[in-house]
């Protein structure tokens, strides 16, 4: 069956969301080709046929799949003859503990510091009022207060990282010996700020970190750097 991938775009066409990347690292593992449809944040339109409106979005025939963590669970159920991203219950339950680590330790402060970047950089049909409404009512101050944070919030990153670095500086990947999920999970929310302005939150202390991301970086014949 044809597979499609609704990924998020900004107007300058670039593909920056932590959660798109996830999904095209994993299909890149699991050697699965999939057409590419762009979208816009919000852009209703074009994923009604999904049911709701965030993205990713895996159209695979005629079933939809949206949130990249179901995306990554349907696709080594649907394709189990491919590599897995996640071997067995304990590969799922570690990959599920390391989603939900960055996605609020890692990413909060992460993505609460490019707020404003994101803004300035939406797509022209975006809602950009509903987007600065949504964002300043989640956190309580306006996106040039929370710009105005940005070194905070990297030094929060960078502490929360201090155990990820050192189990880095003993095995190549989070998952191992082998990439797998974990490792697409963590590499896709530091894409964001790299393809979005091109800044690094990692400090220079975060060495075991910065050389498994070069490492992630050169997987699937340099996919990470292919836009």
């Amino acid at each position: 069956m044809a597979i499609t991938f609704f990924d998020l775009v900004d107007k300058d066409g670039r593909r920056y969301s932590p959660y798109g990347w996830r999904v095209r690292m994993a299909l890149a593992h699991k050697r699965l080709d999939a057409a590419v449809e762009f979208c816009w944040h919000s852009d209703k339109q074009k994923l009604n046929f999904s049911g709701q409106h965030l993205l990713p979005v895996l159209l695979d025939g005629e079933r939809a799949v949206s949130d990249s963590w179901t995306i990554a669970c349907y696709l080594d159920e649907a394709y189990p003859d491919r590599p897995m991203l996640m071997d067995g219950v304990q590969g799922r339950s570690f990959a599920k503990f390391i989603n939900g680590w960055t996605d609020t330790i890692i990413g909060r402060p992460l993505v609460r510091s490019l707020y404003l970047d994101i803004l300035k950089s939406l797509h022209p049909s975006a809602d950009a009022q509903e987007f600065r409404r949504r964002r300043e009512g989640r956190n309580g101050m306006t996106l040039e207060a929370l710009y105005a944070n940005r070194a905070k919030d990297f030094d929060e990153l960078n502490h929360a990282m201090t155990p990820l670095n050192e189990l880095l500086r003993q095995q190549p990947f989070v998952a191992g010996g082998e990439p797998a999920y974990a490792d697409f999970i963590i590499f896709g929310t530091l894409q964001m700020p790299r393809h979005l302005n091109g800044i690094d939150p990692l400090s220079e202390q975060q060495d075991g970190v910065r050389r498994w991301r070069d490492q992630v970086r050169r997987l699937f014949n340099g996919l990470a750097d292919s836009v």
